[in-house]
């Protein structure tokens, strides 16, 4: 393709979450042959002044850098469908009227605009393609009668040579990776604690609720907590997990889930939009309903006991399962398609 192809999204690394935005970049890497450009929020950090600017400061960013360039973009792909597709908006406008928008949606830029404005609405009629990382997700947008698919944003080319270990051979019981908020669950992974006292238990990530989980390690000596890791890094640790553990109340996809699953690591889930999708509740892992908060810790508590105590030969079917239906979603498949894509627009 001889197009000239733009990525820009509002997501990018900052000191508190040096891998914000990992997957987007993964595309970027993964679609090298086309020789794509990349644009990300730079100016990203968690002060006042930032949540208060950022906005305005990249698309000042973004005009200076590409409304007064002489190149001409053919192929706009905005991650995150709002407030970025501004960005794309103005370049159309002030630039080139042909350009071609696809979008990808990746959970909160649905999830956290309902009801939609009238200029949330009328930026989306501006849209060629849209992307959406799973089925349910697509079905929350407001629109139906539009150019859509369904695909994840992948991961990483690193897990696609993940070591199989049985069991037994694992040291780690319970892994969690991500966001430390409220979102992912975390004051849930804080009172499973206390009913998980034997199981060595990792968690890796940064946010709001590390402070927290810095004070649990204390009066729990089996609570390891980890920065934020590398791609190499995280595959270890998934790995030498027996169990990953995803607790979030929203989530469109959950790559974490699906670099688990890649390395023979069955997923305990709560059930949302991304574990729907990838989760078969016996065959893979266990999905459990969100329901009543104590209720649904005695479930997880349950779910975690019976998959560390299941007969080798079951487990091991899990593990090959979950092997197997993570393969579709490394990032070489996912630009496959995305450079059909480009094609065809």
């Amino acid at each position: 393709m001889n197009k000239k192809l733009l990525i820009l999204t509002n997501m990018g690394p900052k000191a508190s979450a040096p891998f914000q935005g990992q997957f987007v970049r993964n595309q970027v890497d993964a679609l090298a042959a086309l020789e794509p450009d990349y644009f990300y929020m730079r100016w990203h950090n968690d002060t006042t002044l930032n949540r208060l600017l950022k906005y305005p400061v990249l698309w000042l960013q973004f005009v200076w850098q590409w409304i007064f360039c002489t190149k001409t973009l053919d192929i706009l792909h905005v991650h995150y469908f709002y407030p970025t597709i501004w960005l794309a908006l103005t370049y159309r406008w002030l630039r080139n009227p042909k350009v071609k928008i696809v979008v990808t949606c990746h959970g909160s830029d649905i999830y956290l605009y309902k009801p939609e404005s009238a200029l949330y609405k009328f930026a989306a009629g501006f849209v060629d393609h849209f992307i959406f990382t799973s089925a349910a997700l697509q079905q929350k947008f407001f629109r139906q009668d539009i150019s859509a698919e369904v695909l994840p944003a992948g991961i990483h080319p690193t897990f696609a040579c993940s070591r199989y270990l049985t069991r037994d051979d694992k040291t780690l019981d319970l892994l969690f990776v991500g966001t430390l908020d409220f979102n992912k669950g975390l004051d849930r992974l804080l009172a499973l604690l206390p009913q998980l006292p034997q199981l060595q238990i990792a968690v890796v990530g940064a946010g709001p609720y590390r402070s927290q989980l810095q004070q649990a390690t204390l009066q729990y000596p089996n609570l390891q907590l980890l920065s934020p890791q590398t791609p190499e890094q995280l595959k270890s640790q998934f790995e030498r997990s027996k169990c990953f553990i995803s607790l979030s109340r929203n989530e469109s996809f959950g790559l974490v889930m699906t670099e688990a699953m890649a390395c023979y690591t069955p997923v305990i889930a709560t059930e949302t939009d991304g574990a729907k999708a990838q989760i078969r509740h016996g065959q893979n892992g266990y999905c459990l309903v969100q329901q009543q908060e104590d209720l649904l810790l005695s479930q997880l508590v349950g779910a975690i006991q019976q998959l560390l105590s299941l007969p080798a030969a079951e487990y091991q079917q899990l593990q090959q399962q979950a092997f197997a239906d993570a393969q579709p979603y490394l990032v070489k498949h996912v630009a496959k398609r995305l450079d059909e894509l480009y094609q065809q627009l």
